[in-house]
């Protein structure tokens, strides 16, 4: 699975401001290149005080939009 990491805003931002590492991460979620994160599955670890990773799944959005679908979840229709 390919990593990406962004971490909190700062002036100087971080190394090359790709994504591709911590050094290099991005400088703050406006800075987060989404696009990038297409295709094979990717991991956007959110770096801060804390360790958070998110794992994205293009699957559940429109190809064509950045919107939601109605029911996203995948849950079993069988009751625990």
């Amino acid at each position: 699975m390919r990593r990406f990491y962004v971490r909190p805003e700062c002036d100087s931002g971080y190394g090359e401001g790709d994504g591709t590492s911590y050094a290099n991460a991005w400088n703050g979620f406006w800075s987060v290149d989404w696009s990038a994160l297409r295709g094979a599955p990717a991991a956007l670890w959110i770096c801060g005080e804390s360790l958070v990773m998110v794992q994205i799944e293009w699957s559940f959005l429109k190809e064509n939009e950045r919107e939601a679908r109605p029911d996203p979840r995948r849950e079993s229709p069988l009751a625990v």
